[in-house]
C-alpha cells in the first residue's frame, strides 16, 4: 500500500491503488449485509452478493501494486529493511494499540477489563484470537513478504518472461488447490506452520504484478477482453455464492475467497484493464493521487470508522442498499482520510499515521 517513488508512469498506479482503498471500503461495508439479510431480505442481499463479487480484487490488487513496484529494483537490504520498518512497520504498531484501546471502549462496561493484569491478558487473548482486528492479517502477511522480498526479486529478474509466466500459472493452480488447507489467517493460537505457508503463497500475486509491467499488454483490444472477462468473474461470483449454498443454507463464500481461480482471474483483469491508463481530469488525477498516498494509513483506520458508524446506528439499513452502501462507503473514506490527514499535521504524526 505503499506508494512507489521514481515511477515513470506514477499515475495509474495511484488509480489501481485508490480502486482498491475503495475496494477495501466497500468489503467491509457490504459483509453484514450478506450475512444478515441472506433468507430474509434476499432483494437486498443481492445487492450485497453483486457488489461482495465486484469488489474481490482489492487485498490481490494492492499484493501486485507491491510487486509492480518492488520487485524490479535492486535494493541495498539495510536500506529496504529500514524503509519498511518506517513505513509499515511503526505506524502498524502504533494502530494495534489504538486498536486495543478501540476494543476496549467498545466493550460493555461490565466487561472491561480493569486491572492492569486483566487488561494485559484481555489484549493478548484479543491478539491470539483474531489478530486484535481482523483486517489485520494483511499486515500481518506482507511483513513476512518483506522478509524475503530484495531475494525474490533478485531471483525473479534473472527469469525470462516465459518462465515467469509458466511460474504464475503454476502458482495459479497451486494456490487454489491449497485453499481447503488449515490456515486461519486470523488467530495466533496454532498450526503457525500452514500460517507462514499461506502467507508464502500470496507471494504469487506479487509475481503476477511484476509479471505484467514487464509485458506490452496496453492495446485498447485487451483493454476490452479484460473488462469482459472482469464482468463474468462477476457473475460467476455472484451465482454460484447462491447456488452452491450448504445444506443449512449457510452463505457459499469460497468464491469470495481469494485463493480461487476466480479471483485470481478478476484481480489479473483489473489491472490490465487500467495499466496505462492516463487521465486527463485534473481533479480526478488530484483526487485519485491523494487517497493513494494516503491508502495504507486508511486501511488501517477505517474498520475503526465503521465501528463507530454502525455503534451509531448508520450501516447499510438506513436506506436501500443501492443507496447507502454507496453513501457509507464515502462517509468511511472521508472520516478516514481526515483522521490520517490530521495525525499526519500533528508533530512525529507522519511517522504513526501510515
Amino acid at each position: 500500500m505503499t506508494k512507489a517513488t521514481n515511477s515513470t508512469n506514477i499515475q495509474w498506479l495511484d488509480t489501481l491503488r485508490t480502486l482498491a482503498t475503495i475496494g477495501v471500503i466497500v468489503t467491509h461495508a457490504t459483509s453484514p449485509l450478506v450475512n444478515m439479510t441472506f433468507l430474509k431480505n434476499m432483494q437486498f442481499w443481492w445487492v450485497g452478493n453483486v457488489a461482495e463479487s465486484f469488489v474481490r480484487f482489492p487485498v490481490p490488487l494492492f499484493l501486485m501494486l507491491s510487486g509492480a513496484t518492488l520487485l524490479g529494483k535492486e535494493y541495498p537490504l539495510g536500506e529496504f529493511y529500514k524503509k519498511r520498518v518506517m513505513r509499515v512497520l511503526v505506524p502498524f504498531i502504533f494502530w494495534m494499540v489504538a486498536y486495543w484501546i478501540f476494543r476496549w471502549s467498545m466493550l460493555l462496561p461490565s466487561l472491561q477489563p480493569k486491572t492492569v493484569s486483566t487488561i494485559f491478558n484481555w489484549a493478548v487473548d484479543l491478539f491470539l484470537k483474531e489478530g486484535i482486528s481482523k483486517h489485520f492479517w494483511y499486515i500481518y502477511m506482507i511483513l513476512f513478504i518483506y522478509l524475503f522480498l530484495p531475494f525474490l526479486g533478485k531471483a525473479i529478474r534473472e527469469l525470462n518472461n516465459r518462465t515467469i509466466l509458466f511460474i504464475v500459472l503454476g502458482w495459479a493452480l497451486l494456490f487454489s488447490l491449497c485453499r481447503n488447507l488449515p490456515i486461519n489467517s486470523y488467530n495466533w493460537t496454532e498450526n503457525y506452520l500452514y500460517k507462514l505457508l499461506g502467507y508464502f503463497l500470496y507471494t504469487g500475486y506479487l509475481v503476477l504484478g511484476y509479471y505484467f509491467t514487464k509485458i506490452d499488454l496496453s492495446s485498447i483490444t485487451i483493454k476490452y477482453v479484460a473488462a469482459f472477462v472482469f464482468v463474468l468473474t462477476v457473475i460467476a461470483a455472484t451465482i454460484s455464492s447462491y447456488v452452491f449454498k450448504t445444506d443449512t443454507y449457510k452463505i457459499y463464500q469460497s468464491m469470495y475467497g481469494f485463493q480461487v481461480i476466480n479471483t485470481i482471474i478478476q484481480s489479473a483483469s483489473i489491472f490490465l484493464i487500467f495499466k496505462n491508463i492516463k487521465i486527463n481530469n485534473n481533479t480526478i488525477s488530484k483526487i485519485q493521487s491523494t487517497i493513494s498516498n494516503y491508502s495504507y494509513g486508511i486501511y488501517l483506520v477505517h474498520i475503526i470508522i465503521l465501528g463507530i458508524l454502525f455503534r451509531n446506528g448508520i450501516y447499510w439499513s438506513f436506506a436501500h442498499p443501492l443507496i447507502s452502501l454507496p453513501l457509507l462507503t464515502l462517509m468511511v473514506l472521508i472520516c478516514s482520510f481526515g483522521v490520517i490527514f490530521v495525525l499526519r499535521k500533528i508533530p512525529l504524526g507522519k511517522y504513526i499515521s501510515g
